[in-house]
């Protein structure tokens, strides 16, 4: 069965990315790319579907990660179940949807 027409495309995912406590490095693009990719390979091993970095904000600890809209939800199920960063508890909270 073939997806919605809604289903299709790309699809930019904004995250927060927040830490129980402050971290004492700085989190910058190439951290928040790493912690991404081991949440994905964490959760869902060798089954994860593509994606991108699209941006990250320092100060806000905001990133987009751009995928296709199909594998939308499983890849921020993913992020929601990841909570533990090299013994730091960390949370993704969800910002924004936005089509490409």
């Amino acid at each position: 069965m073939a997806p919605k027409a809604k289903e299709q495309g790309l699809r930019e995912l904004t995250v927060k990315l927040e830490y129980e406590r402050e971290p004492k490095d700085r989190i910058d693009l190439e951290t928040f790319k790493s912690i991404i990719s081991a949440a994905y390979i964490y959760v869902l091993g060798q089954t994860v579907p593509s994606y991108t970095i699209g941006s990250f904000d320092e100060k806000t600890r905001k990133g987009t990660i751009v995928m296709n809209a199909e594998h939308l939800n499983i890849l921020w199920a993913a992020l929601s179940i990841y909570g533990n960063h090299f013994g730091q508890k960390i949370a993704f909270h969800y910002f924004s949807i936005k089509e490409e």
